[in-house]
Formats: C-alpha cells, sequence, structure tokens
C-alpha cells in the first residue's frame, strides 16, 4: 500500500498554567499568528494547522519540541523574522543556522515562553513561493512540520503507528530509546524517541508529557485513536479525513 501523505493537523500539549498569558502575546501579539485565547486554552493557527495549549495541572512544568514549516526558500526571511522577537539557539559550535543536507532542509530554533524547543525548518522544494522576495510574516507558514513524541518503546511505537495508520519510518532510527525516529513523509513527521534523549540544539534530555494529535493522511479505516502511551501522560494519534 503506497506511503500516505501525512500532515499534522491539530496538536494539543499542556503548558505551565502561569505561561498562558505569555505564549498568548508571543504567539499572536509578537509574531502576528491568528488565534483564540480562551480562560481554558490557547489555540494558534499555523498554515492550514492548529496549535492548542493547555494549562497543566498543578505545578508540573511540561515541554515539547515542536518544529513549523516554512516555505522551501524562505529560510532567510524567516530566521530574520524570529530573530527579531526572540533569541536563536546555537549549537555546540555557536552557529545559530542548522544545515540538514540529508534532507536538503535548514533549520533554527528558539524557545517560547513555555520552554518547549521550537525549530523553523525550511525544506528546499516543498512549499516554495518564488513570488514572495520581501520581508517575511506568519502569515506564511505552511503548518506543523514536527512533533517530537515521547515513549517508553520508539520500535513498538514506529510498529503500532504503520499496523494502524499505515505511516512508514522514513529516517532515523528506533532500534533503543536513544534513537529518533522520523515516521510519516519528509517536512510532515512524527518523531519518535525515548526519554532522556536530548533534543537539538540544546541537549535538554526529552520528557513524555500529555499528547494529542490529528493527522490526515492515514488509513481511512482508522476510525479510533491510536494510544501510545496511557495515563497519567496520554499519547494519542487520531486520523482524519484530509
Amino acid at each position: 500500500m503506497p506511503q500516505p501523505e501525512l500532515r499534522i493537523a491539530h496538536v494539543e500539549l499542556q503548558v505551565p498554567g502561569t505561561a498562558m498569558d505569555a505564549l498568548a502575546r508571543f504567539y499572536g501579539e509578537e509574531l502576528g499568528l491568528p488565534g483564540e485565547h480562551r480562560r481554558h486554552a490557547l489555540s494558534v493557527a499555523v498554515g492550514g494547522a492548529e496549535l492548542v495549549f493547555t494549562p497543566a495541572a498543578g505545578d508540573a512544568r511540561p515541554f515539547y519540541h515542536f518544529a513549523l514549516l516554512v516555505p522551501g526558500d524562505r529560510f532567510d526571511a524567516a530566521r530574520s523574522w524570529i530573530a527579531r522577537h526572540t533569541q536563536l539557539l546555537a549549537g555546540e559550535d555557536g552557529a545559530a543556522v542548522f544545515d540538514f543536507a540529508d534532507w536538503n532542509a535548514e533549520a533554527c530554533y528558539f524557545h517560547d515562553p513555555a520552554a518547549n524547543i521550537v525549530e523553523l525548518i525550511a525544506h528546499h522544494g516543498v512549499g516554495d513561493r518564488p513570488q514572495e522576495t520581501g520581508g517575511f510574516c506568519a502569515t506564511e507558514l505552511i503548518g506543523i512540520s514536527e512533533l517530537g513524541i515521547v515513549v517508553a518503546n520508539p520500535a513498538s511505537a514506529a510498529e503500532v503507528l504503520h499496523r494502524e495508520l499505515g505511516l512508514a519510518l522514513w529516517s532515523g532510527a528506533v532500534d533503543d530509546t536513544g534513537g529518533l525516529g522520523f515516521v510519516g513523509r519528509q517536512a510532515h513527521t512524527l518523531i519518535l524517541t525515548g526519554a532522556g534523549r536530548g533534543w537539538l540544539p540544546t541537549g535538554r534530555p526529552a520528557e513524555r508529557h500529555p499528547v494529542a494529535v490529528t493527522i490526515t493522511g492515514g488509513w481511512e479505516q482508522a476510525t479510533e485513536p491510536v494510544q501510545l502511551a496511557a495515563a497519567p501522560n496520554p499519547i494519542l494519534v487520531r486520523c482524519a479525513r484530509g
């Protein structure tokens, strides 16, 4: 069966309750992404996708890694845009631009007010907009490109996603908890890893926290959510019609 055209449509993440107002200001007022800030949720529209933050219980301080997709020929403009609003994170060599030659992609990273590790990534040739030549704006973002999912057994999670949703491992490895596996397709991917592996570029060890993600492009017969982890840190992957 052919590899489905995965897109990440909806992501729900938990954040410290004290960060909700700052997140609304950052994504809405500073970056200019459309959204809605309600009492118990902040929704942010990223291209055709929706990113939703809800307050975590008590004093929990969850954090995540996710990437926002930039048109393939607009990375330099996007990097300059985000650098005007927040400090870019540097790697061990001090550089703030990461060249993923195997993917023909470039990326940069920053922290949002909830300490999430957020990435802007451009896969050259994906979503190019040659007509855009000026400064970058938030409405050019295509969607959510990557979402890190931390599980006890990445290999088992990859097998479940393939069996239940038809999503294949297209890059990386999930042989052990130290691996990093990319499931779906290039530029539209779920990242499977075990707890403790360091996220680029800071090396902060990955932690498992609640995640709910809805994709389009999975097998249409997958009518029930796929549970990759149970409470108290449930991880659910749902499939919707594209």
